[in-house]
C-alpha cells in the first residue's frame, strides 16, 4: 500500500510484483482443477470395480467359487466369510447324504431277520464309512449299533453252538484226542477262526473281554471246574490255591496243545494270540469263584474275614507269579478285579504287621535283634516277592509305598533305635563288656546294610527307581541309596567308636608299662616280653579276639586293627622310646614288647611294615640301633650340623629309608650324638 507520494516513484515495480504474485495464484489454481478432475476419474473407475466385485461374489455358488474370487481379489474378509458359510452348508449337505444312507442301511437290516458272514461283512464296511461323516452328537450310531449287533450275535450263537458242540464231542483237551488228526484238528480250527472273524466285525468295535471263540475254547474247562468245586465255598486261602492247582495241571497238559489246534495263519489267530486268550478266558470260572470273597467290605467284617481276606489276595499275588513265571501270561490274572478299596485294605494290614512283627524284634537284645531284624527283611521280600513282580500299573503305587514304609523304612528306624541305645545304659558292665556291646552295634549295621545292598540290585527296585527318577526328575542310583548312605555313615562313627574303646582300655592297661625306666639298666638278653606288658597282652588277646569272633567285614577288621597299631605305635613313640635311654639289652627288650603287642592283633596277613606309621617306627628304631652298631660309615651323618642342614638323602640310601619325615628323622639322629 502506498504511504507517501515517494511510493509513486516504485509503482511500476510494485505492479510487477503483484502480477507475477497473481500469475503464481493462477497456476495454483489450476493445478488443483487438474488433480481434482484425476480424483474424480479415479472415483469413477474404483466404484466400477467394486461394482463388478459385488457383482462376481453375489454370483459366487460354492467353495469352488471363493476360492477363484480369492486369487482375482484377494483374501478379503467377506470371502473368509462366504467360505465358512458354503463349508458348513457342504458338510450339513454332505452329513444329510451319510443320514440318508444309514438310514437306508438301518432299513436294510431291519428288512431282515438274519444273516450270513458275507452279508454282515457289507454292512460292516458300509457302516463305518458312513457313520464317519455323521455328527456323533447326532445319535444316529446307537440303533444302528444295535440292529447290526443284534443280527451279528444272532449268526455268531449259531456259530458258537457249533463249535462248543464239537469242543466237547472231539474231547480235544484229553489224551483222547490227538493233535495229528488233521481233520478233526481243522475241523475246529476253522470254526474257531470263523467265529473270531465274527467278532472282530463288532461295532462300534470288539469287547476285548469277551472273545467268543475262546469262550467257547475254555468252555471244557469251565465245565470241569464246576463239577469239581461247584460246592465249595472260598472260606480259605487254601481254597484259591486248590483252583490254581487244579488250572495249573489243566494248562500243563492242554496249553500248548490249544496253540497248535487253534493257531491260524490265514487269520489273524497267531500264536500268542491263542496263548494269552486262552489262559484268560479259562481264569474266568476261577474270578467268579473267588470275586464274593474279595468284594466283601473289610469295614464290616469280622477279624476272621479281614484275615480270610488279606490271605486270599496274598494267594491271588502268588496265582498271577505263577502264570507269569511258569506259562507266560502277560495279560491281566486275578489282580485285575480287586477294587483299590480292598488293595487298600490290604496294603495297611500288611504295613501294619510288619511294623508289629519289627517292634518285637527291637525289644530284644543286641545280639539277636540284627539277626532277626535281616531275617524278617529275607520273609517280607519272599512274601512281597510274587506281588513285586506282577506288572499291573495300579499296583505301582502300592509297590512305592511298601518300599517306603517297609523296605527304607525300617532299617532308618531299626539305625535310629540302634543308636538310641546308649552306652550309659551300660553302666553296670565293664569296659568290656560295653566293648562287645559296640562289636554287636557295628555287626548289626554291616549285617543289615549288606542285605540292602542285596536287595537294592534286585530287578523291582532297579524298576521302582526308574520310575521314580522319571517321575520326580531325579537321578538315584537306586531307591534305597539314602538309607545305604545313611548305614554307610553309622558304620565308620561305630567302627571309630570301637577304637576308641579299645584306645581307652589299653591306655589303662598300659601305664604301668609306660612307668618303666629302667630300659638303660638292661644287661641280660631278654627272653620274653616285659612283666608289666602281660596284662596289656591279655587284654588285646581278649578284645581282639572277641572282634575276630564277630561275622565282620574282613576289611572293617583290617581297619580296626591298623588303627590300633598306629594307637600303640604312638604310644611306644611318646611314652617309652622318646621318654627314655635305653641299654643294647634294653633295646632288644623294647623291639621284643612292641611285636608282642603287635602280634596280639593278630592280623590276618600280617607284614613288615603293616602299614606307614609301622614303616616310621621301624626305621626310627633301625636309626636307634646305630648306637649298637659302632659302624665308621653311619659315623659321617651324626654329627649337628649335618642334621641341622635337613639334607638326608644321602642317609636315607644308607638306611633305605622311606617312610620317615626329616623330622622324625632328626628326632631320632639327634639323640644319638
Amino acid at each position: 500500500m502506498l504511504q507517501s507520494i515517494e511510493d509513486l516513484k516504485g509503482i511500476t515495480q510494485l505492479i510487477q510484483e503483484v502480477e507475477a504474485q497473481r500469475g503464481a495464484l493462477a497456476e495454483k489454481i489450476q493445478g488443483r482443477k487438474s488433480a481434482g478432475d484425476d480424483l474424480l476419474d479415479d472415483f469413477d473407475l474404483l466404484d466400477a470395480q467394486l461394482s463388478k466385485a459385488a457383482a462376481d461374489v453375489a454370483q459366487a455358488r460354492s467353495a469352488e467359487d471363493v476360492e477363484a474370487l480369492k486369487e482375482r481379489y484377494g483374501d478379503l474378509a467377506i470371502l473368509k466369510q462366504l467360505g465358512s458359510l458354503f463349508a458348513r452348508e457342504e458338510a450339513k449337505q454332505a452329513q444329510k447324504r451319510a443320514l440318508t444312507q444309514v438310514q437306508s442301511i438301518y432299513d436294510s437290516m431291519t428288512a431282515q431277520q438274519e444273516a450270513n458272514t458275507a452279508q454282515l461283512e457289507l454292512w460292516h464296511e458300509e457302516i463305518k464309512q458312513t457313520l464317519a461323516e455323521v455328527d456323533p452328537d447326532l445319535g444316529a450310531q446307537s440303533g444302528v449299533y444295535e440292529r447290526f449287533a443284534a443280527l451279528l450275535s444272532q449268526e455268531a450263537a449259531v456259530l458258537s453252538e457249533e463249535l462248543r458242540t464239537s469242543l466237547l464231542n472231539a474231547n480235544w483237551d484229553t489224551a483222547q484226542f490227538s493233535v495229528a488228526d488233521t481233520a478233526a484238528s481243522g475241523h475246529l480250527r476253522d470254526l474257531s477262526s470263523r467265529l473270531y472273524h465274527l467278532w472282530e466285525l463288532q461295532l462300534p468295535k470288539p469287547d476285548p473281554n469277551r472273545i467268543w471263540n475262546f469262550e467257547c475254547i475254555g468252555n471244557n474247562f469251565k465245565i470241569k471246574f464246576i463239577y469239581h468245586f461247584n460246592n465249595q465255598a472260598v472260606q480259605e486261602p487254601q481254597s484259591v490255591e486248590m483252583y490254581f492247582k487244579f488250572l495249573d495241571k489243566y494248562l500243563d497238559q492242554n496249553l500248548f496243545k490249544c496253540v497248535d489246534i487253534f493257531q491260524d495263519p490265514s487269520s489273524s489267530m497267531t500264536q500268542e494270540l491263542v496263548h494269552q486268550q486262552f489262559i484268560n478266558h479259562i481264569l474266568n470260572p476261577i474270578r467268579e469263584k473267588v470275586s464274593s470273597t474279595l468284594l466283601k467290605n473289610p469295614e464290616t467284617s469280622s477279624d476272621q474275614d479281614l484275615k480270610t481276606l488279606i490271605a486270599l489276595i496274598s494267594q491271588v499275588f502268588i496265582i498271577d507269579n505263577a502264570l507269569i513265571k511258569k506259562h507266560l501270561y502277560h495279560g491281566h490274572g486275578l489282580i485285575a478285579m480287586i477294587p483299590k478299596t480292598i488293595l487298600d485294605t490290604w496294603h495297611q494290614f500288611e504295613i501294619e504287621a510288619s511294623t508289629s512283627q519289627f517292634l518285637k524284634i527291637m525289644k530284644s537284645p543286641l545280639n539277636k535283634s540284627g539277626a532277626d531284624f535281616c531275617k524278617l527283611l529275607r520273609n517280607l521280600y519272599a512274601y512281597f516277592e510274587p506281588f513285586f513282580h506282577i506288572d499291573f500299573d495300579e499296583l505301582m503305587d502300592y509297590k512305592i509305598k511298601i518300599t517306603n514304609r517297609i523296605f527304607m523304612g525300617l532299617p532308618n528306624r531299626y539305625r535310629e533305635n540302634l543308636l538310641a541305645v546308649k552306652d550309659d545304659q551300660a553302666t553296670a558292665y565293664a569296659d568290656e563288656a560295653q566293648f562287645e556291646q559296640t562289636l554287636w552295634k557295628l555287626n548289626n549295621l554291616e549285617l543289615i546294610m549288606s542285605l540292602l545292598k542285596d536287595l537294592e540290585t534286585k530287578l523291582i527296585f532297579i524298576q521302582i527307581t526308574n520310575y521314580v527318577n522319571i517321575a520326580t526328575s531325579s537321578t538315584y542310583d537306586t531307591v534305597l541309596s539314602d538309607v545305604l548312605g545313611s548305614y554307610e555313615d553309622t558304620v565308620i562313627a561305630v567302627k571309630d567308636s570301637v577304637v576308641h574303646r579299645i584306645k581307652k582300655m589299653l591306655n589303662l592297661s598300659l601305664r604301668n608299662y609306660f612307668k618303666l625306666n629302667e630300659w638303660a639298666l638292661i644287661s641280660s638278653e631278654p627272653q620274653q616280653c616285659s612283666a608289666e606288658l602281660i596284662a596289656p597282652l591279655s587284654l588285646s588277646n581278649r578284645l581282639i579276639g572277641t572282634m575276630d569272633s564277630f561275622d565282620l567285614k574282613p576289611h572293617t577288621i583290617l581297619s580296626v586293627k591298623n588303627e590300633v597299631l598306629n594307637i600303640i605305635i604312638h604310644y611306644m613313640l611318646d611314652y617309652v622310646i622318646n621318654l627314655n635311654k635305653f641299654s643294647q639289652m634294653g633295646f632288644a627288650q623294647l623291639q621284643l614288647d612292641y611285636n608282642a603287642l603287635k602280634e596280639s592283633l593278630n592280623f590276618p596277613h600280617a607284614s613288615i611294615p603293616q602299614n606307614a606309621e609301622e614303616g616310621a617306627l621301624l626305621e626310627t628304631l633301625k636309626v636307634l640301633e646305630l648306637r649298637y652298631k659302632k659302624s665308621q660309615d653311619s659315623k659321617q651323618f651324626l654329627s649337628k650340623s649335618y642334621i641341622d642342614r635337613r639334607e638326608f638323602s644321602a642317609f636315607r640310601d644308607y638306611l633305605q629309608i622311606k617312610y620317615s619325615t626329616d623330622s622324625e628323622l632328626a628326632n631320632a639322629m639327634y639323640r644319638l650324638i
